[in-house]
């Protein structure tokens, strides 16, 4: 029997922007009047509008054949920011916020026949004249400080008819261990001088009833289910319990209600995250939850299933859902199909008196609205400081460590997250020790490395010094972010046959690294067709080394077993954000089946070579490493294969000699590793690609400016040394750039310039083209909107293997700095190697050979100090490319 009666209200509304933002609507020619469609905010409609905020205007009409005898609810999803509601022009009530449902017993104000129904939405995205008492900076609003407002009904909208008493909504508390249900309802009014009942009713996952109670004038009862046959709900068996709640006023059913929940436990402690008891090793990803064409609305439920079935077959346990409150339908479908989910508040950016109110009765919606999904398992409070000031104020470290208890008292049942933090800032309390962290692979592998070993030692930086107290030694350690970019295919996701709106966005950020219009000319313009073939090339190649440096990172963090889960930034793109496994139309981006899904599990064999190249007759040393959920794990066997080469070990750890046989031509040789137990099936496998360089003998005698280790160094790998040549005798290498040196290449000198970031010039002196400028502390260390390099390998480096794209054997001899100031021209003509950033901007060189005078300077900045020529095949094969090309 249905007791209720609901009418949509989605579809076409008649919208009106006014950026006058008037408290009362005066009279509007009708020609002003727009169509819009509800839910979907207006900057996704309008492209007049894709900036703007200011106050919208919605009105429709529906029809009624009755007035309503009992209750009638107008129920909103969310409308962001300030809700005014008027029915047959009297005003039925206002709302503040952007992200939470509200409603309105609106049955007084409806008659039989044509009702309607008109809403204000004033959203302060932008400044307005007029003092507000709703300031941007202060209320809760996520990432559109970034990508834009977000403003008007982004969320359905619907109709209720219920009984004059009926239940407002149901709060399901499982105990897992136990086997009890707790569950508690509540009514919009008591019954005036008649008793109720509830009767509840719990149905199994499989729709069959194990448990039945009935609540006589009481609101709150628990019902046992049998242990033996209870389901716990986890990612592997996303088992859902449906509660049904029937009421009924002196002996006559008038309303009935169903819920679903999940028993699942979850719990911090002895440094891993236990899930019904059980440790699991977090894999998640953040999700912005922003979406092709609708931009906060999810298109459609079935656009919701597909993204989450997507993101477990990529071995995905966990989305971070980032600083914004979703549809209901996204926790929905995260429990049905079985996804962990980490959510937050919306961030504001000052932390007044109002903007402290509005987090934390935002927190208290959140848990109201939510405390059913079992898939929700932690709340963050805070993210990266945004919206306090940690560092500098105590008052603040103060309030974010009471704001913790509070949370935890209003839900014990999740983990709580102060403030998911990055450098400089840190936590003050919480469950999870996390941290974010961004490092571009190959150039900073190095550093990576160092880092996670110093965040898997717990480091002092993690916390706030004068809370050290609230400090737990064996809180899970999480890498809550890190990724790369691998930039998607702009074809791939146009919108109605063009490029998408944003396009047009991002040039304030970055120093216009992130603008995205363009970037195909772009390619065409700097010569990067003439390295990589086409731009479909390009393309693949962008997303293959995401894939790989993810792999790298995510191989670095299993190695130390203290880490206990990661959240990768990010799973899907977003407008010109392009970190994502998935671009914005949720697309997999190439090569993650290849590099990073096997690494993206519950138990992986990490493989990490000691070095990632080598010359034919040489090996290398690998270290492999069997990892579970908990940390290391003994059973089984290694079994690796490299070419011709095979060989096993046993698990848990072992370092293996990998041949490289004499002859071998230069290639990449994929290592395939795979851990096997004791009855011989698969626990998990992994690749790495090495690299074998087999050089070309040098062809040209060597003259080393002022530097006896590289001297040294290139006589013993046979090179042909001269003391004191003449200008146009063999190759001159030097690594600062000399008015002697010039004078020598005016005079016919053809000179290698290994420039390094420290004194590459004499001082007052200029090199003939462009400058070294250091990578650190500029946008060129690419770190964020990762800076990708790549080098011609043809000609002179036709012997080095692999694509364009420097991948992990070139780590050795990763520039530190780069040869900046090269008009495009020469960057298409001149450049042999380069770097560039984000949406393939700000392009620098890495090496260039240039005419000069009588002879020519080959400049590079390229890494190569005495040693690591000496023991790197990669960097041998480099030099004697460098020192070809400065011959010719």
């Amino acid at each position: 029997m249905s007791f209720r009666k609901c009418l949509s209200l989605d579809g076409i509304w008649q919208f009106y922007h006014d950026p006058e933002q008037r408290a009362e609507l005066n009279p509007v020619a009708p020609q002003a009047w727009r169509v819009a469609t509800v839910p979907l905010p207006w900057q996704a409609q309008f492209e007049d509008l894709r900036e703007a905020a200011g106050a919208g205007w919605y009105r429709r009409r529906f029809a009624l054949p009755n007035k309503p005898e009992g209750s009638a609810i107008l129920h909103f999803g969310a409308a962001d920011y300030h809700t005014r509601v008027w029915i047959n022009g009297r005003l039925v009530g206002e709302h503040e916020g952007g992200y939470l449902p509200f409603e309105f017993e609106v049955a007084p104000y409806l008659q039989p026949g044509v009702n309607e129904l008109l809403v204000r939405v004033a959203d302060e995205a932008v400044p307005h004249r007029e003092p507000t008492p709703y300031p941007f900076a202060e209320i809760p609003h996520g990432k559109q400080s970034w990508y834009g407002p977000i403003s008007g009904l982004w969320q359905s909208v619907w109709l209720e008819q219920r009984s004059a008493v009926h239940i407002r909504r149901l709060r399901l508390t499982p105990d897992r261990v136990s086997g009890q249900l707790t569950v508690q309802a509540s009514l919009n009014q008591r019954p005036s001088h008649h008793d109720f009942t509830l009767e509840i009713t719990v149905l199994d996952p499989t729709g069959r009833a194990v448990a039945r109670r009935e609540l006589h004038n009481e609101l709150e009862g628990t019902l046992t289910l049998d242990l033996e046959t209870l389901r716990p709900w986890s990612p592997d068996d996303p088992a859902l319990y449906t509660v049904l709640a029937r009421l009924a006023v002196a002996g006559e059913p008038v309303d009935l209600l169903q819920e679903t929940c999940g028993f699942r436990t979850v719990e911090a402690r002895d440094g891993r995250i236990f899930l019904n008891g059980e440790p699991i090793y977090l894999r998640g990803a953040l999700d912005q939850a922003y979406y092709p064409y609708t931009i906060y609305t999810p298109p459609s439920l079935a656009f919701l299933e597909d993204q989450v079935r997507k993101a477990k077959a990529l071995g995905l346990n966990c989305l971070r859902c980032h600083i914004k409150i979703e549809d209901p339908r996204y926790y929905q479908v995260a429990d049905r199909l079985g996804i962990l989910i980490w959510t937050e508040i919306p961030n504001w950016m000052h932390l007044s008196p109002d903007a402290a109110r509005r987090a934390r009765e935002t927190f208290a919606g959140m848990v109201e609205r939510d405390w059913n999904h079992p898939s929700i398992i932690a709340w963050s409070l805070v993210n990266e400081d945004w919206g306090t000031d940690l560092v500098r104020n105590p008052e603040h470290r103060r309030w974010l460590a009471d704001f913790y208890q509070e949370a935890k008292a209003l839900d014990p049942t999740r983990l709580i997250v102060d403030n998911s933090p990055c450098a400089p800032n840190f936590h003050v309390a919480g469950d999870l020790e996390d941290y974010h962290h961004y490092r571009c692979i190959p150039d900073h592998a190095a550093e990576w490395d160092q880092w996670v070993a110093d965040f898997a030692g717990r480091a002092p930086w993690a916390w706030a010094p004068d809370f050290a107290d609230h400090r737990r030694d064996d809180l899970p350690l999480i890498v809550s972010e890190f990724g790369n970019w691998g930039l998607p295919d702009p074809r791939a996701i146009q919108e109605n046959g063009r490029d998408p709106w944003w396009f047009e966005t991002g040039y304030d950020w970055g120093e216009g690294i992130v603008y995205p219009h363009g970037v195909e000319q772009r390619f065409h313009k700097y010569g990067l067709d003439q390295v990589f073939g086409s731009w479909d090339d390009f393309l693949q190649a962008s997303q293959e080394h995401m894939a790989r440096s993810l792999a790298y990172e995510l191989t670095s963090m299993r190695r130390h077993p203290a880490i206990a889960g990661y959240v990768i930034t990010e799973f899907t793109d977003v407008h010109w954000e392009c970190n994502g496994l998935m671009d914005m139309q949720r697309h997999i981006k190439a090569g993650l089946d290849r590099y990073f899904v096997d690494m993206n599990q519950e138990r992986v064999v990490t493989v990490r070579p000691q070095r990632w190249s080598a010359a034919p007759g040489q090996s290398i040393a690998v270290e492999l490493q069997a990892m579970g959920p908990a940390g290391p794990e003994a059973e089984g066997t290694f079994h690796w294969r490299a070419g011709a080469a095979q060989g096993t070990a046993p698990a848990p750890a072992a370092t293996v000699e990998v041949p490289v046989p004499r002859g071998l031509e230069s290639q990449i040789l994929p290592l395939h590793v795979t851990w096997r137990d004791g009855q011989g099936l698969t626990r998990a496998q992994a690749l790495v690609e090495l690299a074998v360089v087999a050089a070309p003998a040098p062809v040209h005698s060597i003259h080393v400016v002022d530097d006896e280790a590289l001297a040294q160094a290139l006589q013993e790998l046979g090179y042909s040394l001269v003391e004191q040549p003449s200008p146009g005798e063999g190759i001159w290498v030097a690594r600062r750039y000399t008015p002697a040196l010039q004078e020598a290449v005016q005079a016919g000198a053809r000179l290698l310039l290994l420039a390094e970031p420290e004194e590459p010039t004499a001082p007052g002196l200029r090199l003939p083209a462009g400058r070294v400028v250091p990578r650190a502390g500029t946008a060129w260390q690419g770190d964020w909107a990762t800076s990708f390099s790549w080098l011609r390998k043809t000609g002179p480096f036709a012997h080095l293997p692999g694509g364009p794209l420097l991948e992990m054997e070139f780590q050795p001899v990763t520039p530190r700095a780069v040869l900046a100031g090269l008009p495009a021209t020469l960057m298409a003509q001149a450049t042999w190697a380069g770097l560039a950033l984000g949406w393939i901007h700000r392009p620098v060189s890495l090496l260039h050979r240039l005419p000069y005078g009588r002879g020519a300077v080959t400049m590079t900045t390229f890494h190569l100090p005495a040693e690591t020529i000496r023991e790197d095949a990669l960097a041998q094969g480099l030099f004697v490319g460098l020192t070809t090309l400065a011959g010719m």
